[in-house]
């Protein structure tokens, strides 16, 4: 199984806000962003939203480590 990993703490931080008043702004539950900032992954919809909030790509916040080093080699040997 692969193990997914976020940048959620790191973009909350950054934004100064809480993981409840984030929850609240996003329409979810506080133990749900708990979840997801400790690597569960989310729903589609609920990703869309998170990237929705801080205006990013769902894949710069969501992603496979061994998938985006794969693709880095990829695009490198592309080059």
């Amino acid at each position: 199984m692969l193990n997914m990993k976020n940048t959620l703490n790191l973009l909350l931080e950054s934004k100064g806000i809480n993981k409840s008043d984030f929850a609240r702004e996003i329409g979810v539950t506080r133990q749900t962003v708990i979840r997801i900032s400790n690597g569960s992954p989310p729903s589609l919809e609920i990703g869309l939203k998170i990237a929705n909030y801080f205006q990013k790509d769902v894949r710069d916040i969501f992603f496979i480590s061994s998938v985006k080093q794969s693709a880095r080699k990829t695009k490198k040997e592309l080059a």
